[in-house]
C-alpha cells in the first residue's frame, strides 16, 4: 500500500469514528407524543391499558410499548404500538414472532390506506385460524416492509432526524374471533392511522 493510499485509509477512518461519535451522542426524538396521541376513548371505540408479559418487557425493554384492548363497534381488537427507537431489535417483521409463537403464516393481503399500505395475515396453528395486521409509520407514510422501516431509521440516524419522524410498528389481533372488518375497523378508529 502506497503512502497515498495510506492517507486516504487514514482520514476515511478518522471520518468515520467522528460521524459514529456524532451520531452516538446526538439526542434524536423518539415517538412517545405519536403514543400518548392514540386516543383511548373515541365515538364508536374505546379501550383500556394491558400490562406486559415478563417475556414481552425482556423483549422490548427499553423500547416503549403502548398494548391495549379496544371495543371498536362491535369488535374487540388487541393493538400493540411499538416504539423502537431507544431499542431498533424491538422492531422486526412480526411474522418472525407469529413463527416463533408456532403459527403457520398462510395468505397476506395488503389494504391500501392514506399514505401506503396495511398488511393482513392469515395464521394457522393447531387447527387454528386466525388473522393480525400490522403497519409501520411515521406519521405520513405506511408500509409492512421491513427493509423500508431499516431504510427510514437508518436515513433519519444519519440526517439527525431531519429526516423525519421515527416509525411505529403496530401489530393488531382479534380478540375471541378468528378475523375482523379490518376496513370497517380502520374507518371507526381513524387515530391508529393518524399516529
Amino acid at each position: 500500500m502506497n503512502n497515498t493510499a495510506q492517507k486516504v485509509l487514514w482520514i476515511a477512518l478518522g471520518i468515520a469514528l467522528l460521524l459514529s461519535l456524532v451520531w452516538q451522542f446526538a439526542p434524536l426524538s423518539d415517538a412517545s407524543a405519536r403514543l400518548n396521541a392514540i386516543p383511548l376513548r373515541g365515538l364508536d371505540f374505546q379501550g383500556r391499558d394491558l400490562p406486559l408479559a415478563p417475556v414481552e418487557i425482556s423483549i422490548y425493554s427499553p423500547a416503549r410499548v403502548l398494548k391495549r384492548i379496544y371495543q371498536v363497534g362491535r369488535q374487540q381488537v388487541i393493538v400493540v404500538a411499538i416504539d423502537g427507537s431507544r431499542n431498533r431489535h424491538a422492531i422486526h417483521d412480526p411474522t418472525f414472532c407469529f413463527r416463533g409463537a408456532g403459527w403457520t403464516i398462510g395468505a397476506a393481503r395488503d389494504l391500501p390506506v392514506p399514505g401506503g399500505y396495511v398488511r393482513v395475515l392469515s395464521l394457522a396453528k393447531e387447527g387454528r385460524h386466525i388473522e393480525a395486521m400490522y403497519w409501520l409509520s411515521d406519521g405520513q407514510t405506511r408500509h409492512a416492509s421491513a427493509l423500508e422501516y431499516w431504510w427510514q431509521t437508518t436515513w433519519r440516524r444519519l440526517t439527525l432526524g431531519h429526516s423525519g419522524a421515527e416509525p411505529i410498528l403496530f401489530v393488531l389481533q382479534p380478540v375471541n374471533r378468528e378475523s375482523l372488518d379490518w376496513e370497517l375497523l380502520l374507518q371507526e378508529f381513524p387515530g391508529l392511522l393518524e399516529s
